[in-house]
């Protein structure tokens, strides 16, 4: 029989897919930002701060639903950050690391927001509104997390040129 074979159980486990992958972005955002110029710095440090405040929604959120927080490994973001780090040993500091990172770190934003979407459909459909709104608030955030990413690249860009 399948583990995961209730609505209400999937829905955890899109939870707990999701706190691991804000507890990775904590985890894995210091030793990147010693590794990048002071504007990604900026960006890391700013998103280890979201992503504990985001962590700690979903702890709640999973609480809510009497689920255990620990689920398995975010594999798709824990790769990704893999990949930022293994591009910020292996490229030059300067504009072309950091376009790499941004690149990375888009990957990541893009991975997160779908997340949450799915998390969220699943919530609406089982009517849990209080979970619906503190999700959408994540969601919103990655969104703008993201077009930060965005104008932080274009201004990279324009610097490798």
């Amino acid at each position: 029989m399948a583990d995961t074979d209730t609505p209400r159980a999937l829905l955890i486990v899109a939870l707990q897919d999701l706190h691991d992958a804000e507890t990775a972005w904590v985890e894995r955002s210091g030793a990147l930002q010693h590794n990048a110029s002071y504007r990604i710095g900026t960006y890391l440090a700013e998103e280890a701060r979201t992503a504990q405040a985001q962590a700690g929604r979903l702890t709640s959120a999973i609480a809510a639903l009497n689920g255990k927080v620990e689920g398995p490994p975010n594999i798709w973001l824990r790769a990704i950050l893999d990949d930022a780090a293994r591009d910020a040993d292996t490229i030059a500091a300067g504009p072309l690391r950091d376009t790499a990172l941004v690149g990375a770190f888009r990957k990541g934003k893009q991975a997160e927001r779908v997340s949450y979407e799915t998390a969220i459909g699943l919530a609406r459909r089982m009517h849990h509104d209080d979970l619906v709104r503190t999700l959408t608030v994540s969601r919103d955030e990655e969104a703008r997390i993201d077009a930060a990413l965005v104008l932080l690249d274009t201004i990279l860009r324009e610097m490798v040129v």
